[in-house]
Formats: C-alpha cells, structure tokens, sequence
C-alpha cells in the first residue's frame, strides 16, 4: 500500500473507468518541436494491496473487497507451530509438495479461456442499500460472483447467442 499511494490516482482511475489515458510530452525527432503524445492503457485491471496501517483512504477503499486478518492469540500459537514446523523434515518435505502445487494451479490458470459470464439469477440478488458505499460494493459483491464462475468455466455449460448477426459466446 506505502509504495502505491503515487499510482492510487491511476489505479482508481483504471478500475472506474476501465481505462487510462495519459499524456507525455516528447520531442519530435524530425522537426525538433515538442508534441503531446497520448497514450491509452485499456483494462480490466486487477489490484492486490496489503498494508500493516490501520488507515486506507476512504477513495481507494470503497474499489476494493476489503480482508483482514486474524490478530487473535491462538492465530499467532498455530503461526509459531508452522512455523517451527517448516524447520523440519516434514516442514521441507511439505514446501516441495506446496511448490508443485502452485505449478499445477498455474498450469490450470493457463487453460483459462475468455468466456463473457452471464449470471440467470442476478435479478433475484439482494444486497445492502442502506449506506452510498453500497453502490460501489455490489458490483464487486456481483464480479466475485463473475470470477468463480469464470475459474469453474469447465464445470458451465457453454451457450451462444446470436446478436445483430454476431454468435457470443457464454457461460
């Protein structure tokens, strides 16, 4: 979070609008004049933020699923347990096995395929409206909804759609 407080302005930027454009000023190599160069970054994008600070900026917040972690005694016992365990044979033995696991989760990743993700029961949902931060936190309540569905596009049956002549594709 320390390191993204001067790129908090783009990543918001990014996530609302799903793009950012920014303008350079550079030298143009033939004539010698200076010229404004745009560039646009198209996205989705995906943000992971982890911070020890108690304080998040309420801006930066509001667009993402906020987790915290367990500070309780017994969280920090079972921590010290593993721990002391990874000085182990049974500790090593087990890093190797988690290694090759991350190698099969990558490789699954990798058989991912773009698929749009239509959810038949999204009228039926009901979430919070009591508060304005309400507006911003059900659409990421409705992308996590999204995201497992599109991790577990095997599991989908796959459907088209024809649309102004266009065969979509769907799960």
């Amino acid at each position: 979070e320390e390191g993204s407080n001067a790129a908090s302005y783009s990543i918001r930027t990014m996530q609302s609008s799903k793009k950012l454009t920014i303008a350079s000023t550079m030298k143009d190599p033939l004539t010698g004049v200076m010229k404004t160069q745009e560039y646009e970054v198209n996205g989705p994008l995906s943000v992971m933020i982890t911070t020890t600070s108690n304080e998040i900026g309420c801006e930066t917040m509001n667009r993402f699923i906020v987790l915290t972690i367990d500070e309780s005694r017994e969280q920090t016992q079972l921590i010290h347990q593993k721990q002391r365990e990874s000085d182990t044979l049974k500790g090593m033995l087990s890093e190797y096995d988690s290694n090759e696991v991350i190698k099969r989760h990558q490789n699954a990743q990798r058989l991912l395929k773009p698929v749009k993700v239509v959810n038949p029961y999204a009228p039926y949902l009901r979430f919070m409206d009591d508060q304005l931060r309400a507006r911003r936190d059900h659409k990421k309540y409705l992308n996590l909804i999204k995201a497992v569905t599109f991790l577990h596009q095997y599991q989908r049956e796959r459907k088209t759609v024809d649309h102004k002549g266009e065969q979509i594709e769907y799960i």
